[in-house]
């Protein structure tokens, strides 16, 4: 089932041992984690009934000891999650399964996974007894439809325009779309429409999110979309040697965060010493993998040579940018 058909049952008051959330949209992980919480403790404050691992940093013992034990508060439900679950499925997959051949009545079990693989035992097990939700990435055509219907959880309607209006801007990170849109039914007030004037007003181009995505479609050497985002950056205003500054303290980051894992630190350490924002520390670190402190360093090096140029004036700016952009990629 997907997010949605999920919330649904959540609505209806319907509880299931366990849960498995798996994909790549963590915006529809973070709704199905947010349903499911609500749903186990609509009766307030889960206190310490609420249990939360890293499946890459606990021992299966651990975590069916959790369920096997009695809440702390009676009459409570426990609630176990242990995300980036796929290591901790492989290691302990038979005891997860003679588990849900009886699962623990106080407790519910959610696991987060990057993949599922819905042909095995386990998981025909997990949707006999429970509920298994797939949170994969809209493809870009899906986007305009997963905007007007989720406008409507804020009680308004948008026109079509707007809605790629609103994708040209911010992008296809569903939850900073989720954000805009809450902003957008707040601005109009008791206009029941959201239209094109309304995103131009409060939207315009999402800076930091274009960065990021900037970094991340050179990272993946992906010159076709990392030119089309310096358009729309550039459509909207944004001047090169700006875009170039952005670039370059992105770069600067990343180069930091190799250095750290070089002498030893963690992805914890960088997290709080570079401020990372959570929702974005995965796609971080991703960011990170992909390249080598070789590749920073030259990286560094395009971006001082494009920005003395930038104030030159020897290059058009489109030009300047675009070559960049290329040589970044390259």
């Amino acid at each position: 089932m997907d997010v949605y058909q999920f919330k649904a049952l959540m609505n209806k008051d319907k509880t299931f041992p366990v849960y498995v959330f798996f994909g790549d949209e963590e915006f529809f992980i973070h709704e199905a984690l947010s349903a499911v919480k609500t749903n186990v403790f609509k009766d307030g404050d889960p206190g310490m009934a609420l249990v939360e691992f890293g499946g890459d940093e606990i021992s299966g013992g651990v975590i069916f000891d959790e369920l096997r034990t009695l809440p702390f508060f009676s009459g409570k439900h426990k609630l176990v999650i242990v995300e980036e679950a796929d290591d901790f499925v492989d290691k302990n997959r038979e005891t997860l399964e003679k588990y849900l051949l009886a699962p623990a009545g106080h407790a519910n079990l959610v696991l987060v996974c990057d993949k599922w693989d819905k042909r095995t035992k386990l998981a025909t097990l997990v949707d006999k007894v429970g509920a298994s939700v797939e949170c994969k990435k809209l493809k870009d055509h899906l986007l305009p439809n997963w905007i007007h219907v989720h406008t409507k959880f804020y009680k308004k309607d948008i026109t079509a325009k707007a809605a790629q209006r609103l994708i040209d801007d911010a992008g296809n990170n569903l939850a900073i779309l989720d954000k805009h849109l809450e902003k957008l039914s707040i601005y109009v007030g008791e206009k029941t429409t959201i239209d094109e004037r309304d995103v131009d007003a409060l939207v315009g181009v999402d800076r930091n999110r274009t960065v990021f995505e900037l970094t991340d479609a050179v990272a993946q050497r992906n010159v076709t979309l990392a030119l089309k985002i310096l358009s729309q950056m550039l459509a909207h205003g944004e001047d090169s040697v700006r875009i170039i500054s952005l670039l370059a303290w992105q770069i600067k980051r990343l180069w930091r965060a190799k250095q750290i894992l070089r002498q030893g630190g963690n992805e914890q350490k960088i997290a709080s010493e570079l401020q990372i924002i959570p929702f974005f520390a995965k796609r971080f670190f991703e960011q990170v993998n992909l390249y080598t402190e070789g590749d920073l360093m030259k990286n560094h090096a395009l971006l001082l040579e494009a920005d003395v140029k930038s104030k030159t004036g020897s290059f058009s700016t489109k030009m300047l940018l675009e070559l960049l952009v290329y040589k970044l990629c390259a």
